[in-house]
C-alpha cells in the first residue's frame, strides 16, 4: 500500500517540476515580449499646476498598471497550474491589488481637479467615463480576489481578461497624455 502512495506522489511531483520547468523556459524565450514600464515624458509647457499634477500621477498610474500587467503576465506564463485552466499564484492578488490602488490614486487625482482644468480636459476631447467603466470592473476583481481563500484558484480566462483591463486602463491613461500633448500643440489656442 505505501509503495502505491509513493508512487503517486512521485509521479505528482514530477508533474509540478516538468510545469515549473516548462514555466521557466516559457519565461525565458518571453521575455523581450513582456510589457516595459514607460519612459518618462516632458509635460506640455502650456498646462496649468493642476494639470501639471495629473500628468505626473497618471505617469505613475501608468508605470504601476504597466507593472502589474507584466506580473499577470508572468504570472500567466510560469504557474504550473497554468496549463491545467487556473492559476493560484500569489503574485496574482498582488498585482490586482496594486493596480486597485493606482488606480483609485489617480480617480482621486483627477476628482480633484479644478473646474477650468475639467474644462481643458473636456476642451481636448478627454472624458473619464471609459476608465470609470475600467475601474468598476476592477472593483469585482478585487472583490473576488480578496475573498478567495489562500489558495484557491483562478480560471485563466478571468485571469487574462483581468490583464486585457489592465492594458485597456494604460491605453486609457496613455490616451489623456497625448490628448494634453496635442491641445498643448493646437496653433488656434
Amino acid at each position: 500500500m505505501s509503495w502505491i502512495f509513493t508512487a503517486c506522489l512521485l509521479g505528482y511531483l514530477g508533474l509540478r517540476v516538468a510545469l515549473w520547468l516548462r514555466g521557466q523556459v516559457r519565461l525565458a524565450a518571453a521575455k523581450d515580449r513582456l510589457p516595459v514600464a514607460p519612459r518618462t515624458w516632458s509635460r506640455p509647457a502650456d498646462v496649468s499646476p493642476g494639470l501639471a499634477l495629473l500628468l505626473e500621477r497618471n505617469f505613475v498610474g501608468r508605470v504601476a498598471l504597466v507593472e502589474s500587467v507584466r506580473a499577470i503576465a508572468v504570472v500567466l506564463i510560469t504557474d504550473p497550474d497554468a496549463p491545467l485552466g487556473f492559476v493560484r499564484d500569489f503574485r496574482y492578488r498582488v498585482a490586482v491589488a496594486r493596480a486597485w490602488s493606482a488606480a483609485c490614486v489617480w480617480l482621486e487625482q483627477l476628482a480633484g481637479v479644478v473646474e477650468d482644468d475639467r474644462v481643458r480636459l473636456e476642451g481636448v476631447g478627454y472624458t473619464d467615463g471609459g476608465f470609470r467603466d475600467l475601474h468598476a470592473g476592477l472593483h469585482r476583481v478585487v472583490r473576488t480576489t480578496v475573498r478567495a481563500r489562500a489558495l484557491e484558484a483562478f480560471p485563466v480566462d478571468e485571469v487574462a481578461a483581468t490583464q486585457a483591463r489592465l492594458t485597456a486602463m494604460v491605453e486609457e491613461l496613455e490616451r489623456l497624455e497625448l490628448a494634453l500633448g496635442r491641445g498643448a500643440e493646437d496653433p488656434y489656442r
